[in-house]
């Protein structure tokens, strides 16, 4: 099962270019955090060597891909939301699943999702792997910070930026 951060943003993503969010994503101490996350020093420098992001649906951002390893093998996917229909449908099922269970935060949570205009999700199909968990949060938290966006996690936890960029639970 992959690792999933999907973020929510106030502000439109639409102007993102590849270069942007591999100067976003490279903005953050990556060979620490991979570290960190139990990366060998040899694989961070690989991956780092090789990284890049590709545009995969051109002309503008819908899907990039943030290629870390050789080809061939899972990368990390950014996928942001194409119609207005469609990330209008996301919110509405985020909203009715938060309302359903009753979550502690709904009312912020709500509040923030009623004046999203992109959603955007990380993919990492490689959750063993220490670098594209790092390249995933990573990217999700370039946008969550740029874009005035909250993120959810797979395991249905929200987030928030702290003062520092360090990620705080709703």
């Amino acid at each position: 099962m992959g690792i999933h951060y999907t973020v929510y943003c106030k502000k439109s993503v639409a102007h993102v270019t590849p270069a942007d969010l591999l100067k976003g994503v490279t903005s953050a101490d990556l060979p620490a955090l991979a570290k960190g996350e139990g990366a060998a020093e040899d694989d961070i420098a690989a991956a780092l060597d090789l990284l890049h992001v590709e545009n995969l649906k051109p002309p503008g951002f819908v899907v990039y891909r943030l290629v870390y390893r050789p080809s061939g093998m899972r990368q990390v996917d950014v996928e942001c939301w194409e119609a207005r229909d469609d990330v209008q449908a996301v919110l509405d099922e985020e909203l009715e699943e938060l309302a359903a269970e009753g979550h502690p935060h709904f009312k912020p949570i709500c509040a923030h999702l009623k004046q999203c205009v992109d959603v955007i999700d990380t993919s990492i199909g490689s959750p063993q792997e220490p670098v594209a968990r790092v390249l995933g949060r990573e990217a999700a938290r370039w946008l969550a910070r740029g874009f005035d966006g909250i993120i959810r996690t797979a395991d249905q936890k929200w987030w928030q930026l702290g003062p520092h960029g360090e990620l705080l639970p709703l």
